[in-house]
């Protein structure tokens, strides 16, 4: 059985890392921001998947789902509406997109399972999921630059509205919403078919790569004389540099 200072170190380690890496900034930084996003974001992928399917896609952390007690007590849909938001938090850690919005909402999803847990007596389980509440909040203050218009509104809110957005083209923005779509309406077909939600989610999958993959095609830096993609529009056509001057397009 782990000793208390097992426990004690679930949440230090954490705090450690994240007193540590932000300050530091550089390669540090960024290696902690990807870090916890990735464990956080396969966390909560997993725990949703493993809560939609009767626990037949492992989770990586929890003890199996009772589906036979959620039947007892009508609360099959809340334990699917828990499964879809986890699957959704976890989608959009994986995104750097959308990786501030899933760390904001990730904060409450921790919150109930730490009292959760907690109220039921679990050893273990709440010193652990505070570690991870801790390195969410540590995605929140490296995101703070964009964090604090919800906490502080501008001063000329005006200005800001003129801010230009970081978007991509409208086919790949279409492509995005379609797959990301497809992949929370697919995980919610375990009850049709464990290969129809499967093969569901795999295809709204191929839709997200292919919308990332447009968009790093249309951002990317190209090389002098090489065309630019049909879908990108003259306006948004990155010029050609050379040396550090950019010149016309051709």
């Amino acid at each position: 059985m782990p000793t208390p200072v097992f426990y004690v170190l679930m949440i230090l380690l954490p705090i450690v890392a994240t007193a540590v890496a932000l300050p530091a900034g550089g390669w540090l930084r960024r290696l902690y921001v990807m870090g916890a996003r990735l464990l956080l974001g396969a966390l909560m992928l997993s725990g949703g998947l493993y809560k939609l399917t009767e626990n037949h896609i492992p989770g990586l952390m929890g003890p199996p789902v009772n589906h036979a007690f959620l039947a007892r007590y009508g609360l099959v849909i809340f334990g699917q509406f828990i499964g879809v938001a986890q699957l959704v938090i976890g989608l959009l850690l994986l995104t750097g997109r959308f990786a501030l919005l899933g760390a904001v909402l990730l904060v409450p999803m921790w919150l109930n399972i730490i009292f959760l847990t907690w109220s039921q007596h679990w050893v273990g389980t709440p010193f652990l999921v505070t570690g991870f509440l801790v390195l969410t909040l540590g995605l929140l203050l490296h995101d703070y630059p964009r964090l604090k218009w919800l906490l502080y509104p501008p001063a000329d809110p005006a200005a800001l509205q003129q801010a230009p957005l970081r978007t991509g083209s409208a086919g790949s923005e279409i492509l995005w919403w379609l797959g990301a779509g497809v992949v929370v309406g697919g995980s919610l077909l375990y009850p049709v078919s464990f290969g129809l939600m499967l093969g569901t989610m795999a295809a709204g999958l191929l839709v997200l790569l292919a919308a990332g993959w447009r968009v790093w095609r249309t951002a990317r830096p190209r090389l002098p004389g090489e065309a630019r993609p049909a879908h990108v529009p003259p306006s948004e056509a990155q010029p050609e540099t050379v040396g550090s001057q950019p010149v016309a397009n051709r």
